[in-house]
């Protein structure tokens, strides 16, 4: 009997079980037996799936990359304000999501960017790849904030998007060493305060 394609939602299942088990305990810290016993599936079941571990943590990150767009599109469709207002908003929702008192601290591409990002092609790829998304869904907002005229437009787009990553991640690697939201408190602060404010509004003059 031809049992077919195995069905998606457990595919689904596997990959957010993976969210959950890389948080907490990093790839290298994430056996295969374990990946088995929290995701309730045999040995087999699981290489119908997925060619190895490697394999899946790709998958995982592509996933992750995917559903956190969506969280992103439906809590922004919540917000009010003008896009710079609700870019803002964004993060600091993020920010008070965070939980201080759990290891899943942070954004699991920068938590594995950290310790598998030059382990392989593969692994290079994939965090790449998941990065180079963000980077252009924040291009595409900055230039919008750019039309409305709530961020400075002496810059490109992409050089703003890019600073505007740099400074995150580098702010939630922080937040992880000190156990802290405050690094990522501040640089909201620093970037919207002071570094995407129009030069008009920086040299003094009202917009």
């Amino acid at each position: 009997m031809n049992k077919g394609r195995p069905p998606t939602h457990c595919r689904e299942h596997l990959l957010q079980c993976g969210i959950e088990l890389f948080y907490k305990n990093g790839y290298h810290g994430t056996g295969l037996s374990l990946i088995l016993k929290a995701c309730g599936v045999s040995k087999g079941s699981f290489y119908n799936f997925f060619e190895s571990k490697e394999a899946y943590a790709v998958e995982v990150i592509e996933y992750y990359e995917a559903i956190e767009h969506d969280r992103w599109q439906l809590e922004w469709s919540q917000l009010e304000g003008n896009h710079a207002t609700r870019m803002r908003k964004m993060l600091e929702k993020t920010i008070e999501d965070f939980d201080e008192t759990k290891e899943n601290l942070g954004c699991l591409i920068t938590n594995l960017s950290g310790e598998i990002g030059g382990e392989s092609p593969e692994f290079r790829l994939a965090i790449k790849k998941a990065t180079n998304k963000v980077l252009g869904f924040i291009e595409e907002d900055i230039r919008i904030c750019q039309a409305e005229g709530s961020v400075r437009d002496d810059l490109p787009a992409a050089t703003l998007a890019t600073m505007i990553w740099h400074l995150w991640q580098g702010a939630l690697l922080r937040m992880k060493v000190e156990g802290s939201k405050q690094p990522l408190r501040d640089t909201i602060s620093l970037t919207w305060d002071y570094l995407l404010k129009p030069i008009s509004v920086q040299k003094g003059y009202s917009v």
